[in-house]
């Protein structure tokens, strides 16, 4: 853009403001670069002040980049979400029941099982060496209840339920 205008400018391309160019007003627009002279706010998902560029007032964006020599006098602020999707009753419902089914459908999760390692080296337990994890009882002289793969895997199933 060369020349001055005054007032607001929207577009979905990329505004280019060159050297001899003057905006005074409101921008809208997916990237700017500005390279002369900008007045007022600026709205983009990309702002570029060139070396040559003065920008004055507030920019809302979430990525701006100001060259050695630019110059910004001013505001910023993240760009502006104003994304709202407005759905009718019947897809609210379908929407909501959607989401319900699939965390029904989910299993709960489980926390792993801790197993114990052995407790000595030299141990001669041929549970412990074959992989199968001993439970000592909480109640001394009780016996330990033998868990093995098996017996754990049908814990875990019936946790699930």
């Amino acid at each position: 853009m060369d020349g001055y205008i005054e007032g607001r400018i929207r577009t979905e391309q990329t505004l280019s403001i060159s050297a001899t160019g003057r905006v005074s007003g409101e921008i809208f627009a997916n990237k700017v670069v500005i390279n002369g002279l900008h007045e007022g706010a600026c709205h983009a998902a990309s702002i570029e002040i060139l070396e040559k560029g003065k920008a004055k007032g507030v920019i809302y964006t979430n990525d701006i980049c100001i060259e050695r020599g630019g110059c910004f006098l001013g505001q910023t602020h993240p760009a502006d979400e104003e994304k709202v999707v407005t759905l009718n009753k019947e897809e609210a419902a379908k929407a909501s029941a959607d989401s319900k089914g699939s965390q029904k459908d989910a299993a709960p999760l489980t926390p792993p099982t801790q197993l114990k390692p052995a407790e000595a080296a030299g141990s001669t337990d041929k549970s412990a060496a074959a992989g199968t994890a001993s439970v000592a009882a909480s109640k001394p002289g009780a016996s330990p209840a033998p868990t093995t793969a098996a017996v754990d895997n049908k814990k875990q199933a019936n946790a699930r339920k």
